[in-house]
């Protein structure tokens, strides 16, 4: 399978809105990459702003450390990078 067609399916495995879970691969300051469960061929990305595990903490809930697992709601599909953006928690804005 090539790597379009492998972005393809992970696409239709992951629509948006739906539930994802992997395991952290690599964890910066800014946000974690993810190894999705059925999706070799995208990576997941959850970004510092969408994780908010406790929407009622007072304090920023510190990112998975690498070799965690997370699972969120798919929020959009970037194919330039063949990322699936994931969200955990209830987002900011409804606040």
């Amino acid at each position: 399978m090539s790597d379009e067609e492998s972005w393809v399916e992970a696409k239709l495995r992951y629509p948006a809105g739906s539930n994802a879970r992997g395991r952290v691969k690599a964890r910066f300051q800014f946000g974690v990459f993810l190894e999705l469960d059925d999706a070799p061929g995208a990576l997941g990305f959850l970004d510092i702003a969408s994780y908010r595990p406790d929407p009622l903490a007072d304090e920023p809930v510190p990112l998975p450390e690498v070799g965690e697992f997370v699972e969120g709601v798919v929020a959009i599909h970037v194919d330039r990078d063949k990322q699936i953006k994931i969200r955990v928690g209830r987002p900011f804005w409804e606040d």
